[in-house]
């Protein structure tokens, strides 16, 4: 799953893991990479909780599946979400659609960003960046 796409309803995250991904995958500054296992326990500490980095990468690998209450809570509410999300289907589809909102924002901004930098560069050098485009689409779509 990426954060590229609107996802279908269908195609929604079922298990913990999956749920807890997309939260990584999803809830970070559009400026930045998303935050590592270890970034969020420390948000849990700074709650006033514990969870250890190796626990949260259990859960999101599927090693772990059944995290208890507290745990769930504590995931949450690094990650600014209902815990509903994880274990109400109507509250993880209203978390799910405000996610997918999100995830067009952040790709909003790096189409931005993309065309802020293109835009700064001169003629010569647009003309080169197209060239290497078309190249790699031409390729892609096997046409060499």
């Amino acid at each position: 799953m990426t954060d590229d796409a609107m996802e279908e309803p269908n195609s929604r995250p079922q298990t913990f893991g999956e749920k807890l991904n997309r939260l990584f995958e999803v809830l970070h500054p559009a400026d930045r990479k998303p935050l590592s296992t270890r970034e969020v326990a420390a948000r849990v500490k700074e709650q006033g909780g514990s969870i250890s980095p190796a626990y949260i990468s259990e859960l999101r690998n599927g090693v772990k599946t059944n995290p208890g209450l507290d745990h769930v809570i504590q995931l949450a509410n690094a990650f600014g979400v209902s815990p509903g999300y994880f274990t109400d289907p109507e509250v993880a589809e209203r978390v799910d659609q405000e996610l997918d909102r999100v995830a067009a924002r952040h790709r909003d901004s790096r189409l931005m960003e993309l065309a802020e930098r293109t835009a700064s560069l001169d003629d010569a050098d647009r003309a080169a960046l197209t060239a290497l485009v078309e190249d790699y689409l031409r390729k892609r779509r096997g046409q060499q």
